[in-house]
């Protein structure tokens, strides 16, 4: 098939173009997405399976085959794009987020699909995730990943601290309940269910301290909870305030040196050329070449 051809199959089917048949392409697989997500969720009723299977069985096979010749095509007309030639480039375009997630939908749902049909191909659920690819969310998903990319230290220790937390109180939690309550807190690994409970301050109660020293150290833990898992989200509070404050910011106050300086002159704003220092604004530039065409 003609690099032409490629090129026009590219123009329709690539999930980066905005033109009217890319997305209703991409609408339409949002549609399909979106169905297997709620399929998988009524399917999961026994009745209503039982009395449907064959017509929940044939849309799957059918959506998921679509899906697999969608994947099939872009992967076989990304090699036109710039960025998508040659194995490297294929491999690029394989690492997209959704793309990957086609892909891992595709793989796991066809063996699952053919030996196991008990699992009722409830890997596609994972579609619902297409719906962050929709492109009134492609902006913010762009802020968060920025936001995430310039907070990732202070996420990384916040984060080490609440992990340590948790091996920290569970293990003291171990030597301090084990003999009363083996069953519960027998090894560190049983313990730090409890731990990972308490510090997220979920409370399910199905394991709980019962000796003085144990709840003593139960609060502590609580309280440490509160401290530290409170902190990502005020980092990342704190990130979308920069964000925000960055992109609502003057073309003038982003520090550009190309912008021309400007001189306040009472009602109006004047502009003055970055070389010569002449006034660019249109009536105080007439009355200069005015003056110039008397001097002549």
């Amino acid at each position: 098939m003609s690099s032409s051809t490629k090129r026009r199959v590219w123009r329709v089917v690539s999930p980066e173009r905005e033109g009217r048949l890319a997305q209703r392409l991409d609408s339409a697989a949002l549609v399909l997405a979106s169905l297997n997500v709620l399929a998988v969720v009524l399917q999961s009723m026994d009745a209503l399976y039982d009395r449907f299977e064959l017509l929940f069985d044939g849309f799957a096979f059918v959506s998921v085959a679509l899906f697999t010749i969608l994947f099939v095509v872009r992967l076989w007309a990304s090699a036109t794009a710039r960025e998508y030639r040659g194995s490297e480039g294929r491999l690029r375009f394989v690492r997209r987020p959704f793309v990957f997630l086609d892909l891992f939908v595709i793989v796991v749902f066809w063996p699952s699909f053919i030996w196991f049909p008990e699992t009722l191909g409830g890997v596609r659920v994972l579609w619902f995730a297409r719906l962050f690819d929709l492109p009134r969310f492609r902006r913010s998903r762009e802020r968060f990943r920025r936001v995430i990319a310039s907070k990732r230290d202070d996420l990384a220790i916040a984060f080490s601290g609440a992990g340590m937390l948790a091996v920290v109180s569970s293990t003291l939690m171990y030597f301090v309940e084990r003999r009363v309550q083996p069953e519960a807190f027998g090894s560190i690994p049983d313990a730090l269910w409890w731990g990972i409970v308490t510090l997220t301050t979920v409370g399910y109660g199905d394991v709980v301290p019962v000796t003085p020293l144990g709840r003593i150290f139960g609060a502590i833990t609580t309280f440490g909870g509160i401290a530290f898992f409170a902190l990502p989200s005020s980092i990342l509070a704190s990130g979308f305030l920069a964000e925000r404050e960055r992109e609502q910011r003057t073309p003038t106050e982003t520090d550009d040196p190309r912008a021309a300086p400007t001189h306040s002159t009472g009602e109006q704003t004047e502009t003055r050329c970055p070389h010569c220092g002449e006034p660019l604004n249109s009536t105080e530039s007439t009355t200069h070449e005015q003056r110039g065409d008397e001097n002549e």
